[in-house]
């Protein structure tokens, strides 16, 4: 009886690791949409600016 015992202790730690695993990804997911939304900004902007010196520059 200790085995099963053991056996499903050990379950439901793996259980608990698997829905902070998931949870750490969401978490990653949302952080990464961010980060990419930030740098398409930025590039937009840098795009505008390098256009707004050409035209001084002519």
């Amino acid at each position: 009886m200790d085995s099963l015992e053991g056996i499903v202790k050990e379950i439901e730690a793996l259980d608990r690791y698997a829905s902070t695993l998931r949870r750490q990804i969401d978490s990653a997911q949302r952080e990464l949409a961010r980060v990419t939304r930030k740098r398409q900004q930025l590039v937009a902007e840098l795009s505008r600016l390098k256009k707004a010196r050409k035209v001084v520059a002519v």
